[in-house]
């Protein structure tokens, strides 16, 4: 098989993976193409040269890579070998977080279609984006702490922007109904099962739709209710939390200074414009959140 590989050395812990990475790939007898993102962009390559094309990063990385693929139109199936900090995505994919196992799975038949969302035409996630809260956590998670806590900066980050983040009004359009809303979080993700909650029961990374999840309190007591209904499946939609399923969302937050993330990335934008694009990507995956 012929595969690309890009390695992001900034991943992750401070540790590098590219010589393990690179000795398993020997004992694979895999025929492969390495670049480094510290040599600079991937986007001089054509996916269509390659028969895989293996991501080694974060959630982060992988965004980038699948923005590649799917702005060329390419076929070409992503596989993922997670050495990211949080690695969201393929803990959602069922991909293996050792090196070697990943590597094999990533070799695979297992190949899954599955959507991306587009923000103001020209933004690409595979997981989420929001404004708020989700996003204000990402923005005090710097990449020093990444580097020396991995996951655990994010916990960190969660504490101290608990005590930090005030409530914003928005102005939101659900495919062609439209609301104002005061929320702590307005959150749009691909799929919406994140570790053991989840966010939207009838949500899935293939169905074409996208699901928007309205946190409107983080009082400790209320946030405690929510939790325990979206661990035990009680969905009910009330003044503390809301979702929706939508092809389009329109998010314009009424604050200029309310931070924005895309997949993990903190982004300037001044309003999220996001539509649904069904099944554009080709993925190696076990399952499918």
């Amino acid at each position: 098989m012929n595969a690309l590989i890009i390695y992001n050395p900034m991943a992750g812990k401070k540790r590098a993976k590219d010589r393990q990475i690179r000795s398993i790939c020997k004992q694979l007898n895999l025929d492969y193409h390495w670049h480094d993102l510290s040599t600079g962009s991937f986007i001089g390559l054509n996916p269509d040269s390659f028969e895989r094309i293996f991501v080694a990063g974060g959630d982060g990385t992988i965004k980038e890579v699948a923005a590649w693929i799917i702005s060329a139109h390419s076929q070409t199936p992503i596989a993922i070998i997670p050495i990211g900090s949080a690695n969201i995505l393929a803990s959602a994919l069922g991909i293996p977080f050792d090196l070697g196992k990943a590597l094999k799975l990533g070799l695979s038949e297992k190949i899954q279609k599955i959507d991306a969302g587009l923000i103001n035409n020209r933004e690409y996630f595979l997981i989420a984006t929001g404004c708020g809260f989700d996003a204000k956590v990402i923005k005090n998670t710097s990449r020093k702490l990444k580097k020396a806590w991995g996951f655990l900066a994010y916990i960190f980050s969660l504490i101290y922007s608990f005590f930090n983040t005030h409530a914003n009004k928005y102005f939101i359009k659900i495919d062609d109904e439209s609301y104002t809303v005061t929320a702590q979080s307005v959150f749009i993700s691909n799929f919406a099962r994140f570790f053991n909650f989840n966010l939207n029961p009838a949500s899935k990374i293939n169905d074409g739709y996208l699901s928007l999840s309205i946190l409107k309190t983080l009082n400790l007591r209320d946030l405690g209710i929510i939790a325990f209904r979206l661990i035990k499946g009680y969905y009910l939609k009330d003044w503390r939390y809301e979702f929706f399923k939508a092809k389009r969302i329109y998010i314009l937050p009424l604050h200029k200074k309310v931070p924005k993330q895309i997949d993990g990335d903190n982004f300037e934008l001044p309003y999220l414009d996001v539509r649904i694009l069904p099944q554009v990507l080709n993925i190696i995956a076990n399952k499918l959140p």
